[in-house]
């Protein structure tokens, strides 16, 4: 997120990125983690190309496979009733017995999130362990998240770290993240912000949007790299333009205080208001400071209070602030 709201100048946008990063008012997970889909209906043929391949998170960049690929993420984030989650999970099963992979894969995303089955971290990770043994580069990653984080299976950070790093070898642009966000948080190893940027630049150019918006973030702080805010200010473009909201927040920052980019607070306000229509905590709060001050919108106190609400309503601290001190306001 970018500030506290608790700030009563005209200009709450000019203390530059380092700052406005601390508080992203994000819901999002650190690692990628894929949302429940249905499965293959067949196990996949001896000899066919392993799963996993980068190149299905890639977002497309022509206009008509961009469209496509808009009305496909509505699909997958659409609701799915319980009884069609356990439907999902019993095929999965069966899937995974015949020797499909891809529904070890998901049968263990469903064990992790308790999706049509029991939660059970064990049995998650039994199962990414099982796809993973046959190449399933996502299940790779999932076994790894599971190790680092002790979900499962016995916590070890330096088997989580090997198995990412053979799965961004492998050309996992989500396996290459993971590493550089290891190195970034020092899970297990000595912090080393460079090359945490490295690995992110991997994930970035392989089309995960994390990675873009995480070495945006090390452009912008000169954290690994030489501070550089129009490098950053492309990359957090790069970000929001795959679906990063926190990306589109912070470019946001970056279009009201002039950082890296021509200063457009209309632009900004717009940026603020994607990332809270996505639900990010942290782009309603900004937008509410925007209209607070009338910065990039007709200044409006009422649509601002309402802005703070909807962030605290979200369980963001920061906007509870900024909506407390607005309501007490004369």
């Amino acid at each position: 997120m970018l500030r506290s709201g608790t700030e009563t100048i005209r200009r709450p946008w000019v203390l530059g990125l380092t700052v406005a990063v601390m508080l992203l008012g994000t819901r999002s997970s650190a690692h990628e983690a894929p949302k429940a889909e249905a499965p293959k209906a067949e196990a996949p043929k001896a000899g066919a190309p392993k799963a996993g391949a980068p190149k299905a998170e890639a977002p497309k960049a022509d206009g008509a496979k961009a469209e496509a690929s808009k009305k496909e993420v509505s699909k997958q984030e659409a609701p799915i009733s319980k009884e069609e989650l356990v439907r999902l999970a019993k095929l999965n099963e069966k899937n995974c017995t015949k020797g499909d992979w891809e529904g070890c894969y998901k049968l263990g995303m469903a064990y992790a999130q308790g999706l049509g089955v029991a939660k059970d971290a064990a049995r998650s990770a039994s199962f990414h362990k099982k796809a993973c043994d046959k190449g399933h580069l996502d299940a790779c990653n999932g076994l790894g998240i599971a190790y680092a984080a002790g979900m499962g299976v016995k916590q070890d950070s330096k088997q989580a770290l090997a198995i990412f790093e053979k799965t961004c070898n492998e050309k996992s642009a989500k396996g290459c993240f993971n590493v550089g966000l290891t190195y970034a948080r020092g899970n297990g190893v000595t912090k080393d912000p460079a090359r945490a940027a490295t690995f992110y630049e991997k994930a970035c150019t392989g089309g995960v949007a994390t990675g873009c918006f995480s070495l945006g973030l090390a452009y912008a702080d000169g954290n690994g790299v030489t501070k550089n805010p129009e490098r950053a200010a492309t990359l957090l473009t790069q970000a929001c333009d795959a679906g990063d909201m926190n990306g589109c927040n912070i470019l946001g920052h970056s279009y009201m205080s002039g950082i890296g980019v021509k200063e457009d607070m209309k632009r900004g306000a717009g940026l603020f208001e994607k990332a809270c229509d996505a639900g990010l905590a942290g782009g309603c709060l900004n937008l509410g400071l925007a209209y607070q001050h009338g910065d990039g919108v007709e200044a409006n106190q009422e649509r601002a209070t309402a802005l703070f609400k909807k962030g605290c309503d979200f369980g963001f601290g920061p906007a509870c602030d900024a909506h407390r001190e607005a309501s007490e306001t004369p």
